[in-house]
């Protein structure tokens, strides 16, 4: 009985936890949909993708967003109006530490010189900092 309890609640986390990662969500200044124009029935988003190109998740995507803007769970007509690549503002940011070199992405830095990141791991802080180079903004319409 201790064992099903245990199971029935490890599976509601992780059931909790992949609603949280489909959800779509409002830009937010890096990702996410924003409306342009909305109707009773139809509605303009542009969304902002980050990431792999995967068609299947994308279409998802912009389905979800669509049903959270217009309020139903019916199955709407997406027509892609445009699809653009920009430039990822939070890719560009420098490097507080090391010299850049030109405009490639080799930086030198003294691994044992004290600074504010000493006590972490230096490949584990550039793991966690990646971001995509490119952000794909895709306007379209669903009715």
């Amino acid at each position: 009985m201790k064992k099903t309890f245990q199971f029935l609640g490890l599976s509601f986390i992780v059931v909790g936890l992949a609603a949280c990662q489909s959800t779509p969500q409002q830009y937010n200044g890096q990702v996410g949909y924003r409306v342009e124009s909305q109707t009773a029935d139809s509605a303009t988003l542009a969304y902002t993708l980050a990431g792999r190109q995967n068609q299947d998740l994308d279409a998802k995507k912009l389905q979800r967003a669509c049903q959270k803007v217009l309020g139903t769970n019916k199955a709407f007509k997406l027509q892609i109006l445009s699809v653009n690549e920009v430039a990822n503002p939070a890719a560009m940011a420098s490097d507080s530490y090391g010299r850049q070199i030109g405009n490639s992405r080799t930086s030198i830095g003294l691994s044992n010189t004290p600074d504010l990141h000493n006590g972490e791991d230096y490949a584990t802080r550039q793991a966690l900092e990646a971001r995509p180079s490119t952000l794909r903004i895709v306007r379209y319409s669903c009715s």
